[in-house]
Formats: C-alpha cells, structure tokens, sequence
C-alpha cells in the first residue's frame, strides 16, 4: 500500500492524471480476490495489480481510453470473465475506477501515509461509482473488508494497517532478502543492528525504519504489541539469546528464531537453566520458516514470508 500511495503522489506532482483500480467484488475462478489494486496514467500500469492476464489488460484499456476523455470521472465496471467472453478464467468481478489529479490526490496520498505511519488500522473507502476516496479511522464492519454507506452513498471499505510490524532482530545477508520480500507482501518492517555498517537505512529503502542498538538494551529501542512479529537472525547464538529474554518479556505475538535444530536446542536449554518456563518457550518457533528444503538466503527469506503470511491469514 505505501508504494502504491507513494507513486499517486508522484504521478500527481509530475501533473499525470491517473485511474486507482480496485477488484471490488470476484466470483468464479478469478485471479485475485477483492481487495487488490493497480494505478494507471495514460502510458499504462504504473503500479500494483488485480491479477494480471486478460482481465487486468481489460481494465488497463479502459483506464487509459477514459484518461484520453475531456471529462474524467470515477465510475464502476463489471466484468465478464467467462470463455464466452473471450476469458479463460471463468467467472466475473467488479472493478473500482477511482479517478485522481492535482492537489486533491497529492493531500489524499499524504493523508494517507500520514496513516500508514501511524501504524493504527484504519479504513480506506472507495466510492462505487461517482464519488471521492474516504478515509474512516473505524466502521462497524465485521472482518477486514466490505461494503458501508455513508451519508447515502455506497463505497467499499478495506481495513488498512490491520496487522501489526514486524520487528526484524539482525541485518545480514537474509534479512535483506526478507525486508523487501516482506514488504511487497504487505507487512510494515523494522530492522535492528548492532553493527553501524549494518544498520543502514540505504540498504533497507523500503522498511519503516533501520535502528543500530545494543541487543542487551533491547527495551530502550522498541515497545512491541500482541499483533507484531519478531524476526531473529543476529549473528551469533548470544545475540539470539539477548533479543529472545527481551521477546519473552513483551507480548507480542509471533517470534520466530533463524538458525538449525542444533543452535535452537543450546538456546532453549540455556533459557531454561536461567529459570525460563517450557510454556514460555513454546512461544518461540524455530527454526524459523515453513520446511521447504530453502538453502540460500533467497530462499530462506521465501520460506520466512510463507510462514508469516499463514500466521497473519489465521489471524485474519
């Protein structure tokens, strides 16, 4: 979501009127499910996607052809996606065509990132049909999305920021294939370091924020709440060690420790010689990652993202 605020912003700024569009409502075997978005200007897709394929060039099409009018507005579309159609997945959907330009979609975007940073849920509404983007801080909606009326009009609302940081523990070779990785997926991070070399912002454009602290002063860095995520790959099982008691202290709600059975085996039983519980332990999940026989640190990164999207998704 930021990426895709960040471009309106930048489309807007650069004077490049531009379609929002979202896949409001799917049945059938559609690629996506509602809830996915892509931005178009007048050269085509700048950002995002609803699923790619023939539906997604659809959409593209019109978004462009509608850019080309005198006279621009939102509006709704639905979409047949049957054989019949000329479509091979069978099934329909609706898509959003939220028209933005100028001022108003540069305050819209920094509006919203001014959300994103707080790091809060909030709502982001869409008209159906006609209409302007709302942002709601709360709606009576059960679940993550749906659709509310306000003041009359009919709009589909989405819960953002619904999930919680996760707190990335250590800076080296697999944190930064799982940082970018995480954060395409949707997931807000935060990476801590000891080493100044690092810890460095540059290297991690697309986290939150990148901190150099003393892992035995974890407290003075970070406050995590039960719905973030803790990520641990220091260098060394000692370091594994100082962010776990800190970890085991807070309550948040996922931590997971990189490392083999081995490493995890010294580290549960250091723990418990201090005094530490089994079922304070059995919060912790090591090794981290689902078992996918992942190797290098690409492929370790992939399997990390897969565990937490399934953590996030019971959550859900």
């Amino acid at each position: 979501m930021k990426n895709l605020v960040e471009q309106i912003k930048i489309q807007a700024t650069e004077k490049n009127a531009c379609y929002l569009v979202a896949l409001i409502e799917s049945e059938g075997s559609t690629p996506r499910g509602s809830g996915a978005y892509m931005l178009v200007n007048k050269q085509g897709l700048v950002c995002g996607t609803i699923g790619g394929g023939s539906m997604e060039y659809a959409a593209i099409c019109e978004a462009q052809k509608n850019l080309a009018c005198s006279t621009r507005q939102s509006f709704l579309k639905a979409y047949d996606l049957s054989p019949a159609a000329g479509m091979a997945c069978g099934g329909s959907c609706s898509l959003q065509f939220c028209y933005l330009d100028g001022a108003c979609a540069i305050a819209l975007a920094e509006k919203i990132l001014a959300k994103l940073a707080e790091n809060k849920p909030w709502w982001l509404m869409l008209p159906l049909g006609e209409g302007e983007i709302v942002i709601k801080n709360s709606l009576p909606i059960k679940g993550r999305r749906g659709l509310a009326t306000l003041n009359g009009k009919k709009y589909f609302a989405e819960q953002q920021c619904y999930d919680g940081m996760v707190y990335v523990f250590g800076a080296g070779h697999v944190a930064r294939e799982l940082v970018p990785l995480l954060c395409h997926l949707g997931f807000c991070c935060a990476v801590f370091d000891d080493r100044a070399e690092f810890a460095d912002a540059a290297v991690f454009p697309m986290a939150e924020f990148v901190k150099q602290v003393d892992f035995c002063r974890l407290q003075e860095a970070c406050e995590l709440q039960e719905n973030d995520y803790a990520v641990v790959m220091t260098r060394g099982h000692e370091h594994d060690a100082n962010c776990e008691r800190f970890l085991l202290h807070t309550s948040v709600g996922y931590i997971g420790i990189m490392g083999s059975k081995n490493k995890a085996k010294m580290a549960r039983q250091a723990l418990l010689a201090e005094g530490y519980t089994d079922e304070q332990l059995m919060r912790i999940t090591t090794p981290i990652g689902l078992q996918i026989g992942s190797e290098t640190p690409a492929e370790i990164a992939v399997s990390i993202a897969a565990q937490l999207i399934q953590v996030r998704a019971a959550k859900a």
